[in-house]
């Protein structure tokens, strides 16, 4: 007896329509399963990236240091702009007035308080002892009246602004017809501006603050 019961072509069909189904349905899951897998697979190496190289910020901002230096050369030039506007002014006066100027006026607008209060002590004393104090002009650097000087090389010396009060040191030569002087002066901040604080004639090493402060104390002057 033949147990073989062959199938029916239509039932073949139908086994091997629905195997198909069943191997796609397969496959499809299986690829969706691989992309989800290296999907998070890459987000996490991305966030491990992320948390173990964070990018170094690059500051472009300057150093303290690189910030002295800027406003060092700033007010180098400031007070250099100070100093030759007020020798220009100088030589102004002494061509409008004919080889002479108001020392007392340059004193009272362009120096310190301290220089103008030693500069009266100096003026009593003369008054007091008769004598004469000033040999030469600490504005001109001259000692005789009848020439107008240049003022020329401006150069800055010294400048120092980390102190409790701005101060800087200036050098320039003044020229006369036959001769020069080398020349120097002090100045402070104050009161909102750069002012001057001494006078220095290199020509004859004359300090004229130090030697006001010995002529004002010097009890043998009487």
């Amino acid at each position: 007896m033949n147990f073989f019961v062959p199938l029916q072509p239509n039932f073949k069909k139908r086994i091997n329509n629905h195997t198909i189904l069943n191997i796609i349905s397969f496959t499809k899951n299986t690829l969706t399963a691989i992309v989800l897998f290296f999907t998070m697979t890459s987000c996490q190496r991305g966030d491990t990236h992320a948390v173990t190289h964070q990018p170094v910020a690059i500051s472009h901002q300057p150093s303290a240091t690189q910030s002295l230096e800027m406003s060092m050369d700033v007010e180098r030039a400031v007070v250099l702009e100070r100093v030759r506007d007020i020798y220009r002014l100088i030589r102004s006066e002494y061509v409008w007035r004919g080889y002479s100027f108001d020392n007392d006026l340059f004193d009272k607008s362009f120096c310190t308080k301290s220089w103008n209060k030693l500069l009266m002590a100096v003026r009593c004393k003369e008054e007091q002892t008769g004598t004469l104090f000033f040999e030469v002009n600490y504005w001109s650097m001259t000692r005789y009246p009848g020439i107008i000087p240049t003022f020329d090389e401006f150069e800055i010396r010294h400048l120092d602004m980390l102190s409790d009060q701005k101060r800087a040191s200036v050098s320039f030569t003044v020229y006369e017809e036959d001769t020069y002087t080398p020349a120097s002066i002090d100045l402070v901040f104050e009161d909102g501006q750069w002012k001057i604080d001494n006078f220095h004639n290199l020509r004859y090493m004359i300090n004229a603050r130090s030697a006001m402060l010995s002529y004002v104390a010097n009890t043998n002057v009487i």
